[in-house]
């Protein structure tokens, strides 16, 4: 446990004078929250070589400074908390992960500066393993908090920190002091995503079980005010598993528990939409009526959630009001001396290693069609990562099963904008290229899957279409609370995709090898560990079906396919189309860039439209 105490403030407001004449301690609390940083520290897209406005933590810094003084100014208790995912995401992760961590390493030195109270750990957070994980802590002045990751060596880590303000007590009596203990939880399907992370001797226990145990533990050992870090997203949102165990309202049935900082899903609450059925209120910012919130990703939002909490005499602290409320980082919030000095060295470096080249193409490769048409760059993405699998399993006993390679749609517009897309010239690749290819690091798995596996994997892919009406104008092509990247499409089979038919009854015409896939023919299927653990909702694969751990990363797969073109394990036929239509036509949004490649999509009949408010380029498909 580490336990800070803040002195007393220099002044009372008047509503804590009035409070305390009637012996009642009142104490106003501004919480500040980042999460899902994913080493986006000056908001710079390495990928595409260039700044990305609205996100990085040096804006958010500005928006932190201003909150700070803000609260300076009305007398507040502040905390800044950090919910996870931090060090991992941007393409700078993995190039600091093989580097000796010291203090200037960028984000523990942007961290150092802004003076978090405390960081809790997301999953992705272990990518580069515990010990890496550890370093980083060691050089960290915040404490580094995994409650619910049990085991030995997990030093510097903790379990739960505390931190102590010194309050105004009644008339005619010192300081009183308000603890607030932190707890942090981070998903339990880590023990599967980070399987090369842990080592058998430490797990992610379920989160709802360690939260029971501890919150009455930490208000045992004095702490008034309980706030819990939690790595995981909310019930609602479409991408998260039907775990109710990983997702944060789950969370908020636990008593004892005075307020939440969700992620993990990168989505935004409170958002001022309508109030759902299950207890999640966008508007007041609630999760089953404890105060929450999640601030987006990448340095896009910073979370203020001001709570006010009271004690009576002979009574224990409670929370009797709240707000919350996002602060978007726009293109007008200006960057943090701090934060830019912090990062500018290793940024510059980084850059150079991008710019190496590592190998050559004969054409355009471009994902500008992602979910209209199979891509470029999906198709060479999983063409790399199964032979990787092809030569691995040669001689075994699955080398005569239907080798087949999953490609999501990464970086494909959405919540990003419209540059946010992956596009590599003819002619030489550089590293920088091969970074977009694969944003998360992750590993190259091999499952074992049955033709109803198969299936079910395709059809939940097709949910993120909307569900057309012949006739109708002016439709959208995507639904927009699906993230693109949660869009799989599987090379090794043919298949058809019909968005007017209901979700899960959208596949068609599914076959290999010119033959329909049957429920029970096996297939080995070339995906990631997520995946594998049913990241995005899909089906998760059990230990006994998971057939291969390939030791290569991705980007090791991507230079040695680009230095053998001609050793392919698929044809050049597209994967999936759509099933032809009478009278259905649908709106696709792409980057502007797309527009030149249009005859790529010719079957689709593309019109040009006007480019909407954010940027985007409109296409009138006709399916």
């Amino acid at each position: 446990m580490r336990d800070f105490i803040r002195a007393p403030e220099a002044a009372q407001s008047a509503e804590n004078k009035t409070e305390c004449a009637t012996g009642t301690i009142t104490a106003q609390v501004r919480l500040l929250a980042t999460t899902d940083i994913h080493l986006q520290l000056m908001g710079y897209n390495y990928i595409a070589d260039r700044p990305t406005p609205r996100h990085g933590l040096a804006g958010l810094a500005t928006l932190i400074n201003t909150a700070r003084a803000e609260a300076q100014k009305e007398n507040q208790l502040c905390m800044l908390l950090d919910n996870g995912d931090l060090l991992q995401g941007c393409a700078m992760g993995d190039w600091l992960a093989r580097r000796p961590v010291a203090a200037d390493h960028p984000a523990i030195a942007a961290m150092n500066a802004l003076n978090y109270d405390a960081i809790g750990i997301g999953n992705h957070d272990l990518d580069f393993g515990l010990d890496y994980l550890r370093r980083v802590a060691r050089q960290m002045h915040a404490p580094l908090i995994a409650s619910n990751l049990a085991g030995d060596g997990l030093a510097p880590l903790v379990d739960h920190t505390r931190i102590s303000f010194a309050v105004p007590g009644p008339q005619g009596t010192g300081p009183q002091t308000l603890h607030i203990g932190v707890l942090s939880v981070l998903p339990a399907l880590t023990n599967v995503w980070n399987r090369h992370a842990l080592s058998g001797f430490e797990r992610a226990k379920p989160a709802a079980a360690c939260l029971r145990a501890m919150v009455p533990h930490l208000r045992a050992e004095g702490a008034d005010v309980v706030i819990v870090l939690a790595h995981m997203g909310l019930s609602e949102d479409s991408e998260m598993p039907a775990y109710t165990e990983d997702n944060a309202l789950s969370l908020a049935q636990i008593p004892g528990i005075d307020a939440l900082i969700t992620g993990h899903t990168h989505r935004r609450f409170p958002t001022g939409g309508a109030v759902s059925t299950n207890g999640v209120d966008p508007r007041q910012g609630t999760l089953l009526s404890v105060p929450a919130m999640m601030p987006g990703h990448g340095g896009s939002d910073l979370g203020v959630m001001d709570l006010t909490v009271s004690r009576p005499p002979g009574e224990p602290w409670k929370v009797v009001r709240h707000t919350t409320a996002l602060r978007h980082n726009t293109p007008q919030t200006p960057a943090a001396p701090a934060i830019v000095a912090a990062s500018a060295r290793a940024k510059r470096a980084f850059r150079a290693h991008l710019a190496k080249p590592v190998g050559t193409i004969d054409r355009d490769l471009h994902n500008y069609f992602s979910l209209a048409a199979p891509t470029g760059t999906g198709a060479f993405c999983a063409d790399a990562k199964a032979r990787r699998v092809r030569d691995a399993l040669r001689g075994s006993a699955y080398a005569n099963l239907p080798l087949l390679a999953t490609a999501s749609a990464h970086s494909a517009g959405g919540r990003d904008g419209p540059d946010n897309f992956l596009h590599i010239p003819k002619g030489p690749v550089l590293r920088r290229h091969l970074a977009g290819l694969d944003p998360y690091a992750n590993r190259i798995w091999a499952l074992r899957v049955t033709g109803r596996t198969l299936r079910r994997h395709l059809e939940l892919a097709a949910t993120a279409y909307t569900t057309l009406v012949p006739g109708q104008a002016a439709q959208n092509l995507l639904r927009n609370d699906i993230p693109a990247f949660n869009f799989d499409t599987i090379y090794g089979v043919t298949y058809q995709i019909d968005p007017s038919q209901p979700p899960h009854n959208r596949i068609a015409s599914l076959c290999c090898n010119d033959r329909p896939v049957t429920d029970d023919q096996q297939f080995v299927l070339v995906t990631n560990q997520f995946r594998a653990a049913g990241g995005g909702g899909y089906d998760r694969i059990t230990e006994d079906n998971i057939i291969l751990r390939h030791p290569d990363r991705a980007e090791t797969a991507f230079i040695k396919a680009l230095a053998a073109p001609r050793d392919t394990v698929f044809d050049a036929t597209p994967p999936w189309s759509f099933v032809p239509q009478s009278g259905v036509e649908a709106v696709f949004y792409t980057s502007p860039h797309a527009l030149r490649y249009l005859d790529q999509i010719k079957p689709l009949e593309p019109a040009s439209m006007a480019c909407n408010s954010t940027g985007f380029a409109r296409l009138r498909l006709t399916l």
